[in-house]
């Protein structure tokens, strides 16, 4: 397993080399800039590679960026899970389009 921390918005060619990119639940303090990073990740990652993200859910929104499944275009959302105790961040789990004119 390998970790790079770099601006996801430098990153292009470089995101077809991986199976599963992790999207961190701030990244993107916002919906819209959040919404511009899956954007990016939808049109550089390799089709059929996974896509792990970070959301918030109900009043944790208030905390974190709320991502639904429709905020993913280019991707087909495979689960979400929203804990109901002590953990704060939902994940969703999408896998990214294998056709690479879907983004």
């Amino acid at each position: 397993m390998l970790f790079h921390d770099a601006d996801i918005m430098d990153v292009t060619t470089g995101l077809g080399d991986y199976e599963v990119v992790f999207l961190a639940a701030l990244v993107g303090l916002n919906k819209a800039d959040k919404r511009k990073v899956i954007d990016h990740l939808a049109k550089y990652m390799a089709p059929g590679s996974l896509l792990m993200l970070r959301s918030a859910h109900g009043a944790r929104g208030f905390l974190y960026p709320i991502v639904e499944p429709s905020d993913l275009p280019g991707f087909e959302v495979l689960a979400v899970f929203h804990p109901m105790d002590d953990v704060i961040n939902s994940v969703i789990v999408a896998r990214k389009s294998k056709n690479k004119y879907q983004y």
